[in-house]
C-alpha cells in the first residue's frame, strides 16, 4: 500500500492524542493492505501455486487470466500477476482510481452510483470471462465497491433505472445486505452469474476482501462469484419493506415481477463451476481492528477490540460508543470495526461515519478525556470527500464560537459542513483498500 498522506489540519486542536488515534488508523489500514493479503493468500513454490487446500501446477497452464473489480482492483490485480511471472497474463480490472498494470486492461468505473463507464467495464470483463479455455487459470480479485464498480444491467433494465434503485435504497437506509439483494436481481453478473460466464475456464481461483459485516460472501460486491441464497421474492420484499415500490422505475418492478412468477430464471443456486471453483476472504474488518490493537499496544495505550461486527443507525450507535467511554479508565482505547448506516434526513453533506463522529461530540459535549475516531477504510465516506471524523468533549464547543449548532447540522444530515467548520474532518483520499470502518474510542489523564 501506498504511503498515506493525512490532512494535517485534524490534528490542530489535540495534537498529541489526536496523532495517536491517527496512527493507529493508518496502522488499521496497513493491516488490510490489499496487495500485501493478495501476496498471502497465494504461495507459489517454484511451477506450484497454493490457496488454502487447493495446489495448482502452472506449468499445466497457457495463460494466466486476471480479472478484478472493486475499490481494491488495482492492489489485488498486482498481487496477483506478482505470482504468475512466467505465465502470459491478461485480463481486465475495473476501479475507481484506475492506474497502469502491466499486460492487464484496466478501465476507470464510477461508485457509488454506477454510470456508462461501469457498464463498459463489465462488459470489457464478462468478455474476457467468457473467452477463458481450459488452458487458462482465471483469478478473481473481489473487493467492497464491487456492486457499482462492475454494473451490467439484466435484459429490459436500463442503467438510469439502476441509479434510481440504488439512490433510492441509499436515501431510505436499507442495509447493504438489502441493497445488494435487489442489485443482484436486476444485475447480469451479480449473484454468480458472473461464475457462470467461466464455465470453460482449466481452473478457477476467486480472492475476495471483504466490506461486509460478517463477511457474507453472497453480499461482497453482490456476490458475483458464489451461489446466490435469494430469491426475485427477497428483491420484492425489500422494497415493501421500506415501501418505495411507488418510487421504483416500473422496468425494475416489472422485472422483478417477472421474476417472481417465474418467467425470468432466477439467479444460480449452485452448480459444477461453484464445486470447483477455490475461494478465500484475504482481508476483513477483523484484520484491521487486530493492526489497530496491536498498534495501540505499541504506542502504550490498552487496548480493547469491543467488536468487529458494529452495524446500526449512525446516531443511535454514537450515543451507545459515548456511553461505552465512560466506563473506561485512562489509558484505554476502544476498538470496533464494522458499518453503520444512516437515514438522511436533509440536504446536507456527510456521510455514516461523520454523522456517528457529529452525534457523539454532542454526546461527549464537557468530557475532556475522550477522543473518538470514526473513519472508512476506503478513504470516502457518503458523498463527500472525507473518510471521517475525529472528536472531543470540545468539538460542540468550537462549533458554537463559530455560531454552529451541532444538532441542527446534525438534524440536517450535513455532518460534513460542521466538521470541516471546526477542524475535525478527516482526510485521506482514496486508500486502495475497503473493509468497512474502525472506529476508536480512546480516554487520556
Amino acid at each position: 500500500m501506498k504511503a498515506l498522506e493525512f490532512d494535517l489540519r485534524v490534528m490542530a486542536n489535540d495534537p498529541g492524542r489526536r496523532r495517536n488515534l491517527m496512527r493507529v488508523f493508518a496502522a488499521a489500514l496497513a493491516a488490510v493492505d490489499p496487495e500485501a493479503a493478495v501476496k498471502a493468500a497465494l504461495v507459489r513454490k517454484g511451477d506450484v501455486l497454493t490457496l488454502d487446500e487447493r495446489r495448482l501446477d502452472l506449468s499445466e497452464f497457457e495463460r494466466g487470466v486476471v480479472l478484478a473489480f472493486g475499490k481494491a482492483a488495482v492492489p489485488m490485480a498486482r498481487g496477483i500477476t506478482s505470482v504468475l511471472t512466467g505465465l502470459p497474463v491478461d485480463g481486465v480490472v475495473a476501479s475507481n482510481n484506475p492506474e497502469s498494470i502491466d499486460g492487464l486492461e484496466v478501465l476507470r468505473s464510477s461508485h457509488p452510483i454506477p454510470d456508462s463507464l461501469s457498464v463498459d467495464a463489465a462488459r470489457r470483463l464478462v468478455e474476457n470471462a467468457s473467452a477463458a479455455g481450459p488452458g487458462d487459470l482465471v483469478i478473481v480479485g473481489v473487493s467492497g465497491g464491487g456492486s457499482a464498480l462492475l454494473t451490467l444491467p439484466a435484459a429490459g433494465i436500463a442503467l438510469d433505472d439502476l441509479a434510481t434503485t440504488t439512490g433510492a435504497l441509499l436515501k431510505c437506509g436499507a442495509t447493504i445486505d438489502e441493497l445488494n439483494v435487489v442489485r443482484r436481481h436486476l444485475s447480469a453478473v451479480k449473484g454468480g452469474r458472473l461464475a457462470e460466464t467461466l464455465a470453460g475456464a482449466g481452473a478457477v481461483l476467486t480472492l475476495v476482501i471483504s466490506d461486509v459485516v460478517g463477511d457474507d460472501l453472497n453480499v461482497i460486491a453482490s456476490g458475483p462469484m458464489v451461489p446466490d441464497p435469494t430469491t426475485f421474492a427477497d428483491a420484492m420484499a425489500v422494497l415493501d419493506k421500506y415501501s418505495i415500490r411507488e418510487e421504483m422505475p416500473t422496468a425494475v418492478v416489472e422485472h422483478l415481477l417477472a421474476g417472481v412468477t417465474g418467467e425470468i430464471d432466477d439467479t444460480p443456486d449452485g452448480g459444477p463451476l461453484f464445486d470447483r471453483q477455490s475461494i478465500a476472504l484475504v482481508a476483513t474488518a477483523a484484520d484491521a481492528a487486530r493492526g489497530a490493537a496491536d498498534r495501540a499496544r505499541l504506542l502504550g495505550w490498552e487496548p480493547n477490540v469491543v467488536t468487529t461486527t458494529l452495524v446500526g443507525e449512525a446516531r443511535d450507535v454514537a450515543v451507545r460508543l459515548a456511553a461505552e467511554s465512560r466506563d473506561i479508565s485512562a489509558g484505554q482505547m476502544l476498538i470496533y470495526a464494522g458499518e453503520t448506516t444512516v437515514t438522511v434526513a436533509g440536504d446536507g453533506t456527510g456521510g455514516r461515519n461523520q454523522e456517528l463522529a457529529l452525534a457523539a461530540s454532542i454526546e461527549l459535549a464537557g468530557d475532556d478525556g475522550v477522543v473518538l475516531l470514526s473513519g472508512g477504510t476506503d478513504g470516502i465516506d457518503g458523498m463527500s470527500d472525507a473518510a471521517g471524523g475525529l472528536v472531543d468533549g470540545h468539538t460542540e464547543q468550537r462549533g458554537r464560537a463559530l455560531g454552529l449548532d451541532a444538532a441542527a447540522f446534525l438534524a440536517r444530515s450535513d455532518s460534513n459542513t460542521y466538521l470541516s467548520a471546526v477542524g475535525d474532518v478527516i482526510i485521506t483520499g482514496p486508500t486502495g483498500t475497503n473493509v468497512g470502518d474502525v472506529l476508536l474510542v480512546a480516554r487520556s489523564g
